[in-house]
């Protein structure tokens, strides 16, 4: 049976790996990012629309040209991400801080807003959450804190929506483009967790999105009859 999938930041990393799954799958995915996935545009069943999710003024139209013509949505990814620039808090501007709890926070509080009234039956809802939501790890600073608030958020969406089931996933390490970046930065004894994704690139422990994503789309398949609507799980420590 084809769904219609919402999935946000399908332009790279996760977004794009789970947009080309679905579509081989034979779903209709509706995508958005501020790059345009040349490679998806030859899929029949993708619709796809230019979005800068931190213009929250743009966001609705934006929406409503997306799911033009669309009766139905059964799944929101909402992965459309971004990373702060690493170092100590103490250090990090507010706005950077700021454009990070944008994009990582409340551009999903836009859609979510948007999306929920229009389709009422949608099956499921997901947040891309992250390990750095729990963990603490020096260095991350606003990036931990938008993927903490984003834990809580999904938490709170669940219970105004009970027909739907939420979930906030920590994909684990994926060989995207913020490695790269991470992984380029200079040894610093700071902050211990750059060497440790330093030693996995390149490794079974980062893989790519493409190879990823089928592990993913089945811990989503799987969720609504193995958590609580909601709830944060990392992939890296489930035994279903």
């Amino acid at each position: 049976m084809s769904h219609s999938i919402l999935i946000t930041g399908v332009s790279s990393g996760l977004g794009h790996g789970l947009a080309e799954y679905y579509l081989e799958q034979e779903h209709n995915v509706l995508g958005c990012s501020r790059r345009k996935p040349e490679d998806l545009t030859q899929y029949e069943n993708f619709q796809f629309v230019s979005c800068d999710v931190s213009d929250f003024d743009a966001i609705p139209d934006q929406l409503e040209s997306l799911f033009s013509g669309t009766s139905k949505c059964d799944l929101a990814i909402l992965n459309a991400g971004i990373l702060s620039p690493f170092g100590d808090l103490q250090e990090t501007s507010l706005d950077d801080c700021k454009n990070v709890m944008d994009v990582n926070l409340w551009s999903n509080k836009i859609i979510l807003d948007w999306l929920l009234p229009r389709y009422p039956e949608i099956r499921q809802v997901v947040t891309i959450s992250s390990g750095a939501a729990v963990n603490g790890n020096r260095g991350w600073n606003a990036y931990s804190i938008s993927k903490a608030a984003l834990n809580m958020l999904t938490k709170l969406y669940a219970q105004e929506a009970p027909q739907t089931h939420f979930l906030a996933i920590a994909p684990g390490l994926i060989a995207t483009h913020m490695q790269d970046i991470l992984c380029s930065l200079d040894e610093d004894s700071r902050f211990p967790t750059l060497d440790s994704l330093k030693s996995r690139r390149g490794t079974e422990q980062m893989p790519t999105a493409e190879v990823l994503a089928p592990k993913i789309a089945a811990v989503i398949e799987k969720a609504p009859s193995n958590t609580d609507s909601g709830e944060f799980i990392d992939i890296r420590k489930i035994d279903w």
